[in-house]
């Protein structure tokens, strides 16, 4: 009899497990599209909202083609403030300080839109990043232009030298003064793609302005838009050429501590105890074993490593790498092989949570290696810090945040900073578009917590407190 009954307790207390299991896994698979399918989410109620963002600019010219032709600034041309200062060969460049305000006039065929790309030199300042203000005609195309970061170039300033009891010592970090090309890009990260700027037909005036720390500017160019090329175009572009079965079995690593040169001098190299999994690895003293982690956590910093292959041909490319300090989120670079992304896929690589070290071969999503032509001689390797998909969905909920304060300021006009909780204030009367503008900003969070759950494949706090904020706004 006893026996019975325990079993029988045995058993309740595993349908119970069951069905706690069944709905925590329920709730996990839990979205909300009966929420917002079929509302037009791109939209603003009116008052509530801004229009001055890049998604907004971007629908204003969406008919509006790529430029036709690459078109080169008359570097020495320019108007307002700046100094001539020409380079060792004698050609044209300018030097802009802080508060300058530089105008140069650029010719266009057609409209059409266009990147802008920088060729400059740092000078010897305070060491931090370069930041100008984009202006078209005088104006300021959109949010964010005027806030563009150029990096700098940094080194160790000697070789890695060992103290008494054998541990490593990190060099110390210095400038390197060499020209650099970058594009105008959004700041944030929210983009991975440089800026389009609309130029009309015909006489127009591009415009910088100095907001931190001097430069001098070699060359200005406009750049016809164009997305980056498939994988199946970048292979099809390549010499269809064989190689010789000793490159077949060449094999190149390149320590990730052993940089050549980085964007900041916080990312230099580190050292891990933690998994013997990490080489080179030594249990009793300090060795520098790798690089990035926490302080490689901002969009546009990046890491470059210079390398040789002996024979042109075709290479995979494997990438070792552990992203444990963000569960239940990724980590994306962009991938640049001699300061260029290769392919479409390379814009955005993702590496997921994970403890241990992870061999990352670069592939397509079913698991096949990308192959990557490379002539022989030198080549460099960079992988910058970006949002990828995530940054979308950051800029979607920024511009959420922004939305919310003007509701907020807007009921804080009638309510005052503490509302009289015995009086009905008659909101949805004086302000409707505000209880408009709740239900729409509700919907909205809404999507962002299933396209954040659908990229990322869990749900962390960051989602949890959107999630939290869309069910009050529906109350």
């Amino acid at each position: 009899m006893r026996k019975n009954v325990w079993r029988t307790l045995i058993i309740i207390l595993v349908v119970a497990i069951l069905i706690v299991a069944v709905t925590l896994l329920n709730r996990g698979a839990q979205d909300f599209h009966h929420k917002y399918d079929g509302v037009d989410l791109t939209h603003d109620v009116t008052g509530i909202g801004r229009d001055d963002t890049y998604t907004n600019y971007l629908r204003k010219y969406e008919n509006v083609g790529a430029g036709k032709e690459e078109i080169t600034v008359d570097i020495a041309a320019f108007e307002g403030d700046g100094e001539l200062r020409p380079d060792e060969a004698g050609a044209p460049q300018v030097y802009t300080k802080d508060g300058d305000y530089t105008t140069w006039k650029v010719n266009i065929p057609e409209d059409g839109m266009y990147a802008v790309e920088l060729e400059y030199l740092t000078v010897d300042s305070r060491g931090v990043d370069v930041e100008r203000a984009i202006y078209i005609n005088d104006a300021l195309p959109f949010n964010g232009a005027d806030n563009l970061r150029f990096s700098r170039l940094w080194v160790d300033a000697g070789q890695v030298k060992k103290d008494n009891q054998g541990n490593d010592i990190r060099p110390s970090q210095k400038e390197k003064f060499e020209y650099q090309t970058a594009f105008c890009r959004d700041d944030m990260g929210y983009e991975t793609e440089p800026y389009r700027f609309f130029f009309q037909a015909g006489e127009n005036t591009l415009s910088f302005e100095a907001v931190n720390e001097p430069v001098i500017l070699r060359s200005v160019t406009l750049t016809p838009v164009s997305d980056y090329l498939t994988y199946e175009e970048y292979t099809a572009a390549q010499p269809q050429k064989e190689m010789t079965e000793e490159a077949k079995a060449w094999l190149l690593t390149l320590e990730g501590e052993k940089a050549d040169v980085r964007s900041s001098p916080s990312l230099y190299a580190r050292y891990d105890r933690s998994s013997p999994a990490t080489v080179p690895t030594d249990v009793s003293h300090t060795v520098l074993n790798y690089i990035g982690g926490d302080p490689w956590n901002s969009a546009g910093q990046w890491i470059e490593w210079d390398f040789n292959v002996p024979e042109d041909g075709w290479y995979n490319i494997t990438i070792k790498a552990r992203q444990m300090y963000s569960r239940g989120s990724i980590s994306c670079r962009s991938f640049y092989i001699d300061g260029a992304i290769p392919f479409d896929d390379m814009a955005s690589i993702s590496f997921y949570y994970n403890t241990a070290w992870d061999m990352h071969t670069l592939a397509d999503e079913n698991g096949t290696p990308y192959r990557f032509y490379l002539t022989a001689g030198d080549h460099s390797l960079r992988l910058e810090a970006t949002l990828g998909e995530m940054g979308g969905i950051l800029r979607e909920m920024e511009d959420s945040i922004f939305r919310l304060n003007q509701i907020y300021r807007k009921v804080l006009v009638l309510t005052g900073v503490t509302p009289d909780r015995f009086r009905d204030y008659r909101l949805g009367e004086v302000y409707p578009e505000a209880i408009q503008a709740m239900d729409l900003e509700a919907k909205r969070l809404y999507k962002l917590v299933d396209d954040t759950v659908a990229l990322t494949g869990q749900k962390n706090d960051r989602v949890a407190v959107a999630q939290t904020l869309a069910v009050q706004l529906e109350q």
